[in-house]
């Protein structure tokens, strides 16, 4: 979906590597001076002007002409950091990120520490606002206002580069639902994958979705180095399509019989890739499966009875081959939408009852409750928003409130203090898309 762009003057980003690529031709220059650009943009994340280019670093000498055209046809930042919100503990930053159309959209840096590692992850949108209208979330609300292009999804990342250089995954669970805007976000995760440019790897890179059927068949195929989260939130049918009207277009056995063929593939990448690799991932979850836990309305152990037997299937294969996990979400209320969080109790005993089935389970730990939101609650004001940690444990008691930073531009990132059994406190800020907590789950990512 286009936007209209308010400012004329900014141009597309480099990013954009589709149109660079055709400028170049047009040129007859050689690709390899927009490669080594693009490297040089990757590990110099400050840079926001073509003037701020040390062009004699590059590892080509490009021609005249070749900065002449880029500077005239591309933006080295084609987004603005608005302001930034900090928790008090520095294990959250919530990026406010503008557009050239004039619009905002919201990225989250997280800082995770464990006894294993420490590790950064970026969250970003791949929309400005979304068509799905969940009844849970905030974002919902806003309606369908634009897909972002790959320039921009990038860009983000680079921002959160700037913000702390440890970063290392990227998981797309920010506004707008990503595969409704495939090639772009999949052209985003070719730039963050690519050896060349940010070089994330294979498992860095997540993908966060309803469940665009059509797509979710592709993704393996199109991409395998991607990850998947999958956005279920009910166990069946006409529960899903009573909180999540646009489950109304995919039949949750057809949804699931679509991730089914997209493990198979990835699997089929595993045998690829060789049998040392395929035994160190063979423990490994294939798929994230999010379900926030609605107070009364979809957190019965009738329900979570439901959750363990729709991914076991007795007398059959296990759905996904075995190789999911279920993260579990206790709702965060947000004004205006009518849902109660459950209590700690039930939470625990919904993940008794869908473990007992032999399915992974995971509960997420609410971080940053002290900048003032909570999951599903990204909206296109500058509130700050949430971000949670899964963890394989029982939820924990709330966490505090504590009064918000908030800052108008990047500076050094604090270190995070840790709570009661070791365990990290950070930042809610306001707006994370479910999921976040899905990809975290796993040491060390998918």
């Amino acid at each position: 979906m286009g936007r209209k762009y308010a400012d004329d003057a900014r141009r597309p980003s480099v990013w954009d590597v589709d149109a660079l690529r055709r400028s170049m031709d047009a040129l007859q220059v050689s690709w390899s001076h927009s490669v080594h650009l693009l490297g040089y943009l990757a590990r110099h994340p400050e840079v926001a002007a073509w003037d701020d280019v040390a062009w004699g670093d590059l590892r080509s000498s490009p021609p005249r002409r070749f900065k002449e055209a880029v500077a005239a046809n591309f933006s080295a930042r084609s987004v603005d950091l608005v302001s930034r919100h900090d928790s008090s503990d520095g294990s959250t930053s919530k990026l406010v990120v503008g557009l050239r159309c004039g619009k905002k959209v919201e990225t989250v840096v997280m800082r995770h520490g464990t006894l294993r590692s420490s590790r950064v992850t970026v969250c970003v949108s791949s929309q400005v606002g979304c068509a799905m209208r969940c009844s849970f979330c905030a974002t919902g609300t806003m309606g369908m206002q634009g897909d972002l292009t790959r320039g921009e999804i990038v860009e983000q990342v680079l921002l959160a580069k700037r913000v702390d250089g440890r970063l290392r995954n990227v998981v797309f669970m920010g506004m707008g639902e990503p595969l409704n805007n495939y090639d772009e976000v999949l052209g985003a995760c070719r730039c963050l994958l690519d050896d060349r440019w940010l070089a994330l790897g294979g498992g860095r890179v997540t993908i966060s979705t309803v469940g665009v059927v059509d797509r979710i068949r592709s993704l393996a195929a199109d991409e395998p180095r991607a990850n998947l989260a999958l956005s279920l939130h009910a166990p069946t049918q006409d529960q899903r399509v009573a909180i999540m009207p646009a489950a109304k277009r995919y039949d949750l056995d057809d949804l699931l019989d679509a991730l089914d063929a997209y493990v198979a593939e990835k699997l089929r990448e595993l045998e690829r890739r060789g049998s040392r690799k395929r035994r160190n991932d063979e423990k490994q979850p294939l798929i994230m499966v999010e379900y926030i836990l609605l107070g009364g309305v979809n957190d019965s152990v009738a329900d979570a009875d439901a959750l363990g037997k729709l991914f076991s299937r007795a007398g059959a294969a296990p759905r996904f081959g075995g190789r999911a996990m279920v993260n579990l979400i206790a709702y965060n209320p947000t004004p205006d939408l009518p849902y109660d969080r459950p209590s700690d109790a039930a939470v625990a005993a919904f993940q008794k009852a869908v473990q007992a089935h032999g399915v992974l389970t995971c509960v997420r730990i609410t971080m940053g409750s002290d900048v003032a939101g909570a999951c599903g609650q990204l909206l296109k004001d500058t509130r700050a928003p949430d971000v949670e940690d899964a963890v394989r444990a029982r939820p924990g008691g709330k966490s505090p409130r504590p009064r918000a930073r908030a800052a108008p531009a990047p500076r050094a990132a604090a270190s995070a203090r840790r709570g009661p059994g070791g365990r990290r406190r950070g930042a809610r800020v306001a707006g994370l898309g479910f999921g976040v907590a899905a990809y975290l789950a796993a040491p060390g990512g998918f």
